[in-house]
Parts: structure tokens; sequence; C-alpha cells
């Protein structure tokens, strides 16, 4: 009823209405409520029955809209309520975006009520919503109040947005809104209030130069996305280094979570930088540099300054491995600069895990050596080689082979012995072979000793005794294909000396059986040796009566094993001492015939006495053999013999 009364009792109100709707709602206290919907430019609202007295238990309420763009502005022309603490009991009431702006009752203000008086309200948006409410009951009659309200452009233009004005840069305004614009330079973001830097990506090909932020050092835009890519020639490293001053949105506990500050290169980041304090001088090490900086939407910060300078690009400075030399030593190493790696005495440059023989390295234009550093291995000579018949001992260590360790040989004595001008002792050399105290790497030599003898007791006994086991450990027993014997002596271990009359046909040499280290023909055990080639001597005449030249040598295929029962005998020399004399004696010794001129199996031997060549001659001149005349050899003295001895070339004699 009372929205029905309100239009047919105001012209002026029913001529700017452009709607209204009337609901009436019974409150749970008695209270007959009415809601109101008011959409006009301005009007005029009154309690109901003004100007006489308001009705008890009475709530309106109007709820006023206006355009956007707008706010409602409403003052009060009479206002007389009744007034109760704090306005509990009738009250006039205004409500704009979810917040109370007043809650009126009274005549006047006091202390802890509030009346409007002279006052003008403004809602918070564009929507504006008045109550009026009464009590059950009154004591004194009150009159209500009479309000009028307009729409009121808004300048949005004087507003903030978190304490941040509207547009970044201009701000115009129009009845019923505004719009924001950019300087010259700057671009509208999509949102139509921020302004972003025209940031296209800027390429500086300088040695030098500066950069800075958007504006600086005036705040930089928001919403900016800025790249900066400074690209000099290979060789060459950037160097950055800000200045003045450095002020870009931080956070006090997640690192630049707003504002970005970036750098790159192809190979590593710097940043990101944020905050108040100066970032350090980045040597970039690079010729290609990508700055990037990217802002948000809020804050309001100066940005920052930076100059940049260019520089050889360095290779990082050589450190010599251990034992390791590095020349020459520079401060600094650049573009096309080199070194050379040695390494100390007893130690080898490897690479890649060979040896090598030098190493070189050259800084590249990326600032990158053109290898990577070698290492100095100290010099290992390996397992020192083994010398037949004879042993090797570490001295330095058991397996230590490495440069300046001292090795030993020992000879199997006492068959063996070092050959003359060998050294037993050989050490690790810087080159990494084993070398002896002269720089021969050769292993040394055992050589067999000659004349080691188990038993050297002789008897001169007629006809000769048995030889016991190592009194002749040179007899050779020489057996050819047809079972005929002759007897040699062992030379050196690969050596057979014998009478070239044994060698009946020299060129079936490898049919002969050589058997050593046995004192029985028929014996069982003994080391047998294969001959290899036969020498005669040249002269030889082998017409049986003529003995001159009687000798040969057999080449053994194999070298012989010496030990207790075979050794080499030794040759004499041309020294006086190998001469035989007169009062000289002589050991003769074989498988010949005995007395009995029978071969005997057994080795025997005897002694002789050598006497005067000449007394030989004597001796056996206008002696015939078989009919035929006896030659002495020129060069044999021949051991003097009881009457019927023989002496058969086959036989060894020994001088004592």
């Amino acid at each position: 009823m009372g929205c029905r009364n309100s239009v047919k009792n105001s012209k002026d109100v029913l001529a700017g209405v452009r709607r209204c709707c009337c609901f009436i709602i019974l409150l749970a206290n008695g209270v007959i409520g009415d809601v109101l919907q008011l959409e006009r430019l301005y009007g005029r609202i009154a309690s109901p029955d003004f100007p006489n007295v308001y009705p008890n238990s009475k709530e309106r309420t109007w709820n006023i809209t206006v355009p956007p763009g707008y706010v409602v502005r409403i003052y009060f022309t009479h206002f007389n309520m009744e007034l109760s603490y704090l306005c509990e009991y009738d009250y006039v009431k205004l409500r704009s975006g979810g917040q109370i702006l007043a809650t009126l009752c009274g005549h006047r203000s006091t202390d802890t009520e509030e009346a409007p008086g002279d006052k003008t309200y403004w809602s918070v948006d564009n929507n504006l919503a008045v109550t009026f409410r009464s009590d059950y009951s009154n004591e004194k009659e009150f009159t209500g109040f009479e309000a009028f309200f307009a729409a009121e452009d808004i300048n949005e233009c004087e507003q903030q947005t978190d304490g941040e004005p509207l547009c970044d840069h201009h701000c115009h305004n129009y009845l019923g809104g505004y719009y924001c614009s950019c300087q010259i330079g700057y671009l509208l973001h999509k949102d139509k209030r921020t302004c972003t830097a025209n940031c296209p990506k800027r390429v500086l090909t300088a040695r030098s130069g500066e950069i800075t932020s958007p504006n600086y050092p005036h705040p930089y835009p928001k919403l900016s996305q800025c790249t900066y890519n400074i690209q000099v020639e290979e060789g060459f490293m950037v160097i950055l280094e800000f200045v003045e001053s450095f002020d870009v949105e931080t956070h006090p506990e997640v690192p630049c979570p707003y504002d970005i500050l970036k750098i790159k290169t192809p190979k590593q980041e710097f940043g990101p930088f944020c905050g108040d304090a100066l970032p350090p001088k980045i040597e970039t090490r690079s010729h290609d540099v990508e700055i990037q900086f990217i802002t948000d939407l809020s804050g309001v910060h100066t940005g920052w300054k930076l100059r940049y300078n260019t520089t050889a690009l360095p290779c990082p400075n050589p450190e010599a491995p251990p034992h390791g030399r590095i020349s020459p030593v520079q401060a600094k190493y650049i573009m096309k600069d080199s070194y050379r790696l040695s390494c100390d005495v007893g130690y080898v440059l490897v690479e890649n895990e060979l040896i090598i023989e030098s190493f070189t390295a050259v800084c590249q234009k990326d600032g990158s050596w053109n290898k990577l550093m070698a290492q100095c291995t100290v010099v290992d000579c390996g397992l020192a080689p083994d010398t037949a018949n004879g042993t090797l001992a570490y001295i330095t260590g058991a397996g230590t082979t490495t440069y300046e360790a001292e090795i030993k040989y020992d000879c199997e004595r006492p068959f063996y012995a070092l050959k003359e001008g060998h050294f037993d002792r050989f050490h690790c050399a810087p080159d990494g072979y084993w070398r002896d105290s002269r720089g021969r790497k050769a292993p040394p030599t055992c050589e067999p000793v000659c004349g080691v003898q188990r038993s050297n007791v002789l008897k001169r006994i007629f006809g000769g005794a048995r030889a016991l086991p190592g009194q002749f450990p040179w007899q050779v027993l020489i057996v050819n294909a047809d079972g005929v014997t002759g007897s040699g002596a062992l030379l050196y271990d690969n050596w057979v000396l014998t009478a070239a009359h044994v060698l009946t046909e020299p060129a079936r040499v490898s049919s002969l059986t050589l058997k050593m280290g046995l004192l029985n023909k028929r014996a069982a055990h003994y080391h047998q040796a294969w001959a290899e080639a036969a020498f005669v001597h040249a002269g030889f005449a082998n017409d049986g009566i003529n003995f001159n030249n009687d000798i040969a040598l057999i080449k053994l295929k194999h070298r012989v094993p010496i030990q207790a029962n075979i050794t080499p005998i030794c040759l004499p020399g041309e020294s006086g001492r190998f001469r035989l004399n007169a009062s000289d004696v002589g050991a003769v010794a074989g498988w010949g015939r005995t007395e009995k001129r029978r071969q005997s199996p057994f080795l025997l031997y005897t002694e002789l006495d050598v006497v005067d060549p000449e007394k030989c001659k004597a001796a056996f001149a206008n002696r015939t053999v078989e009919g035929k005349p006896l030659v002495l050899t020129k060069t044999c003295s021949v051991p003097a013999m009881n009457k019927g001895a023989r002496i058969r070339a086959v036989e060894t004699v020994e001088a004592r």
C-alpha cells in the first residue's frame, strides 16, 4: 500500500520512474515491511505517511540503482525520528557495496547516535539501499524523514586501486566512465589500464655500452617483457657491471617471484636478480649474452642500469698435474696462446690412457682449451725379462717395476756364471727399460762354467780305471746310425768337440745319437741330444794313418742343461799356462778298447806323462800301422805310453 500511495501522491516521482516494484514482507516480530526497487537518475523518498506521524511496526526499503559509472548521492531535507541508544528502536539505515554507510535516528547527533543534519551521503557503487524501520510504540509523535537522491558521475581518474591510480599514464573521465591512454613508446595492455613498454628485441654489437630498464630512473612499466642481446666477435667475452641504483620488486621469502632480471649465455645462466642491492660484477665468459627483464602488474620500482665492456676471452689457467711442469707460464692465456706440458724425470705423459711423446694445448676462441690436460704417470718398466739359467730378484720391493726400482740377476751356481763384462744389477730407467750401469738393456747372459767336476781324484793305474760320477762330466758318447761309437767333449752348452774320423758321414749328422751324463754305455738314464750340423776341419785327410787336423765340431739343436754330471770342458787359451811341458801329467778318458782289445762298456780313464815331441818322433820312427808308416800329428803333444798301450783320438785328454 505504501508503494501505491507513493506513486499516486508524487507526480515528480512518477515522471522519473523507469520501473517501480513493490514487495510486501511480514516480519517475524510483527513488523510489516516492503521493498521498492527504484531505477532512476534522481528522485525523492520519504517515510510512510510523511509529513504526518509515521506508523508503528513499519519497515520499508528503497533499493536505488543508477547506471554503471555513477554513484547515488542522497541528502535529507527533514529528519525527525525517535532517539534511542545506538538507534536500537526507530532508524534509517544506508547500505551500499556490502557496507553500512550510516544508521540514523533522533533529530540531532549525540555522542553515540547520528542524525544526518546537512550531511550528504554517497553510495560505494551504483546501488544504494535506504531502510526505514519503526518499532511497536512511540510515546511521542515523530514525522519521519524526507530525502532526495540523484545519480552523480564518478571521477574514476581520482580513484585508486590497491593504492595505485587506475591508469598507468593518462586517465580520461567522461559521464558514466573513463578510459586510459599511454605515452609515446608504450602500449596499452588488454586490461585497458596498464601501459607496457614497447620492447622489441635489441641487439647490441658494440664492444661497450649501457643498458637500462625502460624509463630508468623513473618507475619501469608493468606487464612488460624486454630482451637485450649483446653479440660481439668470437674470442671476446662480455663483462657486465651494474651501476648507480638497483630497484626491482622482490619478496622477503621467495626469490624474485614478481619482477625478474635474468642474464643468460649459451652455456650458463646468472640470476634471477631483484631487490635493492647492486648485483656483483659478472664475467660471462661468452661473446653472446641475453638480458631478459620481465615485470608483473603491481609495484612501483625504478629498475636498473648496467654498463658492459668486452675483453679477450681467457682460457682457464692450466694447472700442472703432479710431477708435471707447464711452459710458458703466463698470467693469462687468450685465443691462440698455447702451453706445453712436460714431466719430471721418471714420469711419462699419458693422454687418453696412451703414453705420448709430447703435449701441447691451444686456447680456442670460445675460451676453452682444445684438449684436456694430460697426466704425468710414473715410468713402469714392466716385468723384467728372465735370463736363461738364472734367477731374478726385485730388490726395491716384490713386483716393484716403476722408475728407479732395482733388480738383481743371479746365475744358477756353480754350473753357470755371468758372462765376462755383464752386470747382475739393473734399474728401471727413465725411458721405461731395465738398464745396467752401462745403460745396456739386454739382460745378462749366464754362461756355463767349464771344468766343474764333482770328483777330480785320478788314479795312475795301468790299463785305466772306471771313472766316477762327475769325474768327467763333459764326456759325450757319440753313436752313429750303424751303432759305431765314438767320444767327444761338451763345449759351452750347445757344441761337442770330437775327432773328425768319428764323423764318417758328416752329411748324415742328424742320424747321430749323443748321450751325456752317463758312465755305462748301456745305462738307461742319460741326457740325449741331437745334432743340428757338423763342421769337419778342411785339412783332415781321413786316410787312416795321418791324423793331422783330426778335429770336428757338432752343433746341437738345443742347449744342454748343465748340472753335476753334465758340464762343459774348458778350452785352452794362448797364454803360456796352457802350454804342455814334459813334466806335465795328462788324463785320458774314454770308452776305448781295453788291454784285451775289447770295447769297454764303462768310461775308463788313466794318467800319462807328457814327453817331448822329439822323443815321440824318435820312439815311433820307422813304425807302421797295418803296413803303412805312422805319422805323428804336428799339433799334438803325445803322452808317454807303456809298451803296448794305444792312444785313440776319440778319447779325451786332460792336462794336469
